[in-house]
């Protein structure tokens, strides 16, 4: 793996190198280095090696000092949650209280009825080589991340934009994210509840992910349906999750004005 360190609008991992973006160039902060350092151990943990490059020297002698002295052990317990934030488009920190796993409509419905999120290769019944080769894997994550379920921040819309993309089989197009948006369902939860779970792990890049699988009777805090969907649900949602489930009208707002709908109805909770 490749980590680049840059004077970028955002983080990103793709095709085997992390985008690596300061909040503050040139300069980088103690919950940076942390976050870099975590990313390397998780990958040694996955016996990879990671090679960091930046053009700024300072920077790159800062990271490798840092992380020659730091130890971290898994599950890699980040200091704080801003160590996996995430920066918007006015280059604020984002990070929530909640984390969120975002699916399809058939997929949230075999989600609900049997009362778990399974990993990938759970799900899918798959071989972690095959799904690295499937053509889903357009980012090309490496093996082991398919063994995870993967969480993003509810506040933020690349959940919502991933269920859209898997469900037209492609990269969306602005249409497809505006007027043409088809919204999926939302699981939400507590985020010190998941990094408290038997198979949590940090990797430096996702705020949390767990190992296998993610029991909804244990921690489920809030599943959100678009109101048009309430007829395919209603009778399949288990008894015990039905007050923990919320239907929302969609109104062709859109991928962004939905995520923040639905994040709105997050914060005020079950009442």
């Amino acid at each position: 793996m490749r980590l680049e360190i840059n004077n970028g609008d955002f983080s990103i991992q793709w095709g085997g190198i992390y985008y690596f973006a300061l909040q503050d160039y040139p300069n980088i902060s103690e919950t940076e280095l942390d976050r870099i350092s975590k990313f390397v151990a998780y990958e040694k943990y996955n016996n990879r090696e990671t090679e960091i490059v930046c053009e700024n020297k300072k920077i790159l002698d800062q990271v490798l000092e840092y992380v020659s002295i730091s130890k971290p052990t898994p599950p890699f317990y980040p200091k704080n949650k801003m160590e996996g934030c995430i920066f918007n488009e006015a280059g604020d920190c984002i990070t929530s209280d909640f984390i969120s796993h975002t699916t399809t409509t058939e997929t949230a419905k075999k989600i609900l009825i049997d009362g778990e999120i399974l990993s990938a290769t759970k799900a899918f019944s798959l071989s972690n080589e095959e799904l690295v080769k499937d053509s889903r894997n357009a980012a090309g994550d490496p093996y082991d991340y398919f063994d995870y379920v993967m969480f993003a921040w509810s506040n933020v819309n690349s959940g919502y934009r991933l269920a859209m993309e898997r469900f037209i089989g492609r990269n969306p197009n602005e249409e497809e994210l505006n007027e043409k948006f088809v919204p999926g369902v939302s699981f939400h939860f507590k985020y010190y509840d998941i990094i408290n779970c038997k198979g949590y792990i940090f990797d430096g890049y996702h705020p949390a992910k767990v190992r296998d699988s993610i029991n909804l009777d244990k921690l489920l805090y809030l599943c959100v349906i678009p109101e048009y969907l309430k007829k395919e649900f209603k009778e399949i949602i288990p008894e015990s999750l039905r007050r923990r489930v919320i239907y929302i009208k969609y109104t062709g707002e859109g991928l962004i004005e939905w995520n923040k709908k639905v994040y709105e109805y997050v914060l005020r909770g079950l009442y």
